[in-house]
């Protein structure tokens, strides 16, 4: 449901522009033109950070003490804060916790164009045939956010066929959402809507696609939907052959900019409906960490899961960093648990969402650019070490 947006872009202009331009008039007639330098690389930093989908809150912390600094009349203590800042934005030039392990398993990302379509697009799903890639506009609490498709027409090309029919509910307020598609072998097709959570809490619906429209709309069927106020199904990825369902499941404040908590789980189709699998904790035990995991995609041999993890804040903050990366979990058996995830290095920038074709010979995920949000695909890397 939530993409993570960087949540330091007013915050860190006001510190920057209002705390630190104005302390370093004070210290004008002492160092004045080595600090007005350090203190606007510093800002181009940390907004280049913010743009690349990184957490800066570290670096902002440290620059808040420069004013202070520069009132007790230390100019030299100033400009130590700033050197700071600047070597740490400097160091860690791959984004990603330095912690996690890294993988080179997809590589040289490229943009695909939608002729027809001009606006962001996000969530990509590409069908298991290959033939479609469905994906939804922004998602924005300022703007209805539908569902769309397109049909292949090259390696990095599609050809838009309009908003898909079938799922977008009406909007009574404008500000409805109905977003991140997946769909099996079968044409069983999937996705989030919050249509009717504030009554029922469901948000995942189910229906069948014909490669025209999706008939027979309806809530998955089974016992997934939370029932705690204030959780939910945040988004879901099935499994290609229809019987796994891989759910990111979230817990969200109410008026909060993110996910508190997010986690993936897997539930199970028995007899016609989805439960919850009574082992997926263990299975998930080495992927679901203090970090929010959402936006799975599960290979069809069930060995590779794929997601994107999005690190919290320092200091006990509550609402995500900026720091995103696209993550690859994998495992021999499919019954063990997922080994401990590595982080896709080539992927750089504010990325999330991967979807990866049948043969795994592709991921498609969404990345921003500026202000609009565009699909990329990366292509697996035939050397690259096994995981």
């Amino acid at each position: 449901m939530s993409r993570l947006k960087p949540l330091f872009l007013t915050f860190g202009s006001l510190v920057l522009a209002g705390v630190l331009f104005t302390g370093l008039r004070i210290a004008a007639q002492d160092l004045p033109h080595r600090l007005r330098e350090k203190a606007a690389e510093a800002q181009t930093g940390v907004r280049s950070w913010v743009e690349e989908g990184r957490d800066p809150s570290a670096i902002l912390a440290l620059m808040q003490q420069v004013k202070p600094a520069l009132d007790a009349g230390d100019p030299r203590q100033a400009e130590a804060l700033l050197d700071r800042a600047l070597n740490m934005l400097s160091d860690s030039a791959t984004p990603g916790d330095r912690s996690e392990p890294q993988s080179d398993l997809y590589i040289r990302p490229e943009p695909v164009s939608i002729d027809g379509y001009d606006g962001s697009a996000m969530e990509p799903f590409l069908s298991p045939d290959g033939r479609y890639l469905f994906f939804n506009n922004e998602n924005d609490p300022k703007v209805n956010t539908n569902l769309h498709f397109a049909e292949r027409r090259g390696k990095l090309s599609f050809r838009y066929l309009g908003e898909l029919p079938g799922v977008n509910s009406r909007p009574v307020n404008f500000r409805m959402l109905d977003a991140v598609a997946s769909l099996d072998s079968a044409g069983h097709f999937y996705f989030t809507t919050l249509r009717e959570y504030d009554t029922t809490m469901n948000s995942l619906y189910t229906g069948d696609f014909d490669g025209k429209v999706v008939r027979n709309l309806r809530p998955v069927p089974g016992d997934i939907s939370p029932r705690t106020p204030g959780t939910i199904n945040m988004d879901a990825s099935i499994s290609p052959d229809g019987r796994s369902l891989y759910i990111s499941r979230a817990i969200i404040f109410p008026g909060a900019p993110a996910p508190k908590k997010s986690e993936l789980m897997i539930a199970r189709l028995t007899e016609g409906a989805f439960h919850l699998d009574p082992d997926s904790a263990a299975i998930m035990k080495n992927v679901n960490t203090s970090a929010l995991q959402y936006a799975p995609c599960i290979s069809a041999d069930g060995l590779e899961l794929y997601f994107t993890r999005a690190s919290q804040l320092m200091a006990g903050a509550d609402a995500p960093g900026a720091l995103l990366r696209i993550m690859v979990a994998t495992r021999t058996s499919v019954n063990e648990p997922f080994g401990e995830p590595r982080a896709l290095t080539a992927l750089s920038g504010f990325v999330e969402a991967p979807t990866i074709s049948l043969d795994r010979k592709e991921m498609f995920f969404h990345k921003r650019v500026g202000k609009i949000f565009m699909i990329y695909r990366a292509e697996r890397n035939a050397n690259a070490p096994r995981l």
